[in-house]
């Protein structure tokens, strides 16, 4: 892992997540992260990692997966994230991931599946990073 300038400035912030629009089918939730720097991050494929096992994920939303009702992802990672502050932001500079670590052993990784851009991060200062594979 990688430290990105520009990523770590984001250490201590907190953060609101709301549905980016761009997927709307089941297993797809495309997420836009607004940090309370006013940094904001829009990513297409995530996970959230809980005390070293997988927790929910970009591909869960609208399972059903026997439930009672659909998983609702944006609304759960809204849930886990609120009011936890980031205590590191880092960059898999070999799969161009983007992991942010949180209080209470929280791990929010975005994927970088593919050459094209599926994350892109704008800080306050107008740097733009996107995914660094993208073509």
């Amino acid at each position: 892992m990688h430290e990105m300038p520009s990523l770590s400035a984001l250490k201590g912030a907190t953060v609101t997540v709301s549905n980016s629009g761009t997927y709307p089918e089941p297993g797809a939730a495309s997420v836009q992260v607004l940090f309370s720097d006013g940094s904001s991050l829009r990513a297409d494929y995530w996970r959230v990692v809980k005390g070293d096992k997988p927790d929910l994920s970009s591909f869960d939303h609208a399972q059903k997966y026997g439930l009672p009702e659909p998983v609702d992802a944006f609304t759960q990672l809204e849930l886990e994230l609120r009011g936890k502050c980031v205590t590191e932001a880092l960059l898999d500079a070999r799969t161009g991931d983007l992991v942010f670590n949180f209080e209470d052993d929280l791990e929010f990784r975005i994927f970088n599946f593919s050459g094209y851009e599926v994350w892109v991060i704008h800080f306050p200062n107008g740097t733009v990073e996107y995914s660094p594979y993208a073509k």
